[in-house]
Formats: C-alpha cells, structure tokens, sequence
C-alpha cells in the first residue's frame, strides 16, 4: 500500500516523460513545479524564462561596459552561467546596432542639396560674378578648365563623383567588363535616389562585420601565440569586444541627437577599452596591453577599410 501511494507521488516530465524527483526535469530541464490551472503559476510560467533572460542581461550590461574584459575573464574561469553567452551578446547588440543604424541613416540626407540640371544657370552667373575680380588671363585660364571638366564629365561615362571605375580592360574576362558595366548602370541612378546605396551597405555590413570577428581573434593569437589561451578563447574576447563596440555606437547615435558633447568622452573610453580589457582578460602588463592594442588597431582597420570597400561594391553591383 505505501509503496502504491509511493509510486503515485512519482511526476513524469509532460515534455520528455522522465521521472521528475525535484523542480526540474534532470534529462530535458523543464520547470515542472507549477500548476497549469491557477492563473499564478501560469503567468509565471509564460513570463519566467523573459525575466531569467532579463537578470542575467542586466548582470551582463555592466561588466560589458564598466570593466573591459572581466566578461572573458570570467568565462576563462569557467563562471558562465549567471552571465548572457558571448554569442548572444553579440547577436543582440549586433541587431540592436545595425536597427538604430537603419533608423537614423537618412535623417541628414537633404534631397535639396542634389545639384539638378536646372541648377546650372544660377551657378554660372555665381561663377561670372566671382570671375569680376580676376585678371583677364586668369579668367580665360579657369574657364578653360571648367570647359575641359566639363567635357571629360560628358565624354567618361565610368566617372561618378569623382571616382573612377576602371575595373577591367578590353583584354579582361567577359565577367568583368559585364560586371563594371553593372556597377557603371547602377552608378548612375544613384543620383537621383542615393539612399539606395546606404540602405544597400546597411544590408551587407553585419555578414562583413560577422566574417571580421574570425581574423581579430586571429590577430589576438598572434599576440599571445606563447599564452596558455587557444583560439576558440580568443573568439570568446572578440565578440565580448565588438558587442561593446556596437553597444558604444547606439550610445553614439543616440547622445548625437540628445548631448553631442558626450561623444568625445564616449570615443576616448572607446580607444581605452581595448587595452583594458587585454589587461584583465589576459593579464598583460600595461606596456605589453598598449603595444598589442595599436597593433590591432592599424591591422583590423586595414581590415574593417578593405571589407567596407568590398561591400560598397558589392552593394552597388547589387541595386
């Protein structure tokens, strides 16, 4: 009889079917503890892993902004679960940065300052009056010059604000000239709705900024290569570094608007937070913290220019 009672008082896991002995499932991990049918345990149920994720975010926000590197310190150590995993943070900031950067790209763009055609007579007569006051020699040297200008603008179709986009030549692969050609199509139109770039650039950059995290945490080796940390460590240190780097840029959008004053102080604790972190993190001296931070920082804005310059074309190619 008692061990009837016994074996009624035994749950099941309704997810998996385990024997549940505590609170929580021990093969699956679902919360078992509450009842369906009092309103109480129901909301708690619909609203607990929300405010789970929201402690452990907020025990995340600080360190990631007050104390650079403690958060790969931290996981080094082996203490992880009371903070967000690396590659949440970088994903949540990520998406965060590159929706505000969407919500105020355009703001500043006046569609009044693109130069019509109908412009030109005002400028002419701008230029006229301003020539009243050079020599007759100067003049008819200047007016040369804009003639010339003029004439190559009309004559060069691959010239588009003063760059030139002289990707291939007769000899080069079919695939070429028709890809400049491409870019030379789209170029054009870009004159009269250049907001079509930025939103371009904008769809690309976060795959750019996520195929970069690889090589700084390359060049992180390469820095430590006789440290007892391994590469996947070093993955760990660069997204903790870039989920702050794009954090500090929502911030920077944001005090833009409300207190410009405040972005100098945001970029200068931007410049310390590398060598910070690398001190914490890896227990450099503060010699050693500087001259690997300025090494990073010339290598990976090599890189950051070249794949920026990558997904600009890539963005034109693609209007």
């Amino acid at each position: 009889m008692g061990e009837q009672a016994l074996e009624q008082d035994v749950r099941h896991c309704r997810n998996c079917g385990a024997r549940v002995l505590g609170e929580y499932c021990v093969d699956c991990g679902q919360r078992e503890g509450r009842d369906d049918k009092r309103f109480l345990g129901m909301a708690a149920e619909l609203t607990g892993d929300l405010f789970d994720i929201d402690s452990r975010f907020w025990r995340t926000l600080y360190p990631l902004i007050f104390r650079p590197g403690y958060l790969s310190a931290e996981f080094f150590a082996g203490r992880r679960a009371r903070y967000l995993p690396p590659l949440r943070i970088y994903l949540v900031f990520s998406f965060l940065m590159f929706l505000a950067m969407g919500l105020s790209a355009g703001k500043n763009f006046d569609p009044d300052m693109v130069i019509h055609s109908e412009d030109e007579p005002a400028t002419a007569e701008q230029l006229e009056e301003a020539l009243e006051f050079v020599s007759e020699a100067e003049r008819k040297r200047i007016v040369e010059a804009v003639e010339q200008a003029r004439q190559r603008e009309a004559e060069d179709p691959q010239e588009f604000g003063g760059l030139q986009l002289n990707l291939s030549g007769e000899d080069d692969p079919q695939w070429m000239q028709d890809f400049e050609k491409r870019l030379e199509n789209n170029s054009r139109t870009l004159k009269d709705d250049p907001q079509r770039m930025v939103d371009a650039m904008l769809d690309y950059t976060p795959q750019m900024m996520f195929l970069l995290l690889p090589l700084f945490a390359a060049l992180i080796q390469l820095m430590y290569l006789m440290s007892p940390y391994h590469y996947l460590q070093h993955m760990v240190f660069a997204l903790h570094y870039h989920a702050f780097v794009y954090l500090l840029y929502m911030l920077e959008i944001g005090l833009e608007y409300a207190l410009p004053s405040a972005t100098g102080w945001l970029f200068a604790w931007g410049v310390l937070y590398l060598p910070l972190a690398l001190r914490r993190a890896y227990g450099s001296g503060w010699g050693g913290a500087i001259g690997k931070s300025l090494f990073i920082y010339i290598s990976y804005g090599v890189m950051f220019a070249l794949g920026l310059s990558a997904v600009a074309v890539l963005a034109l190619a693609l209007l």
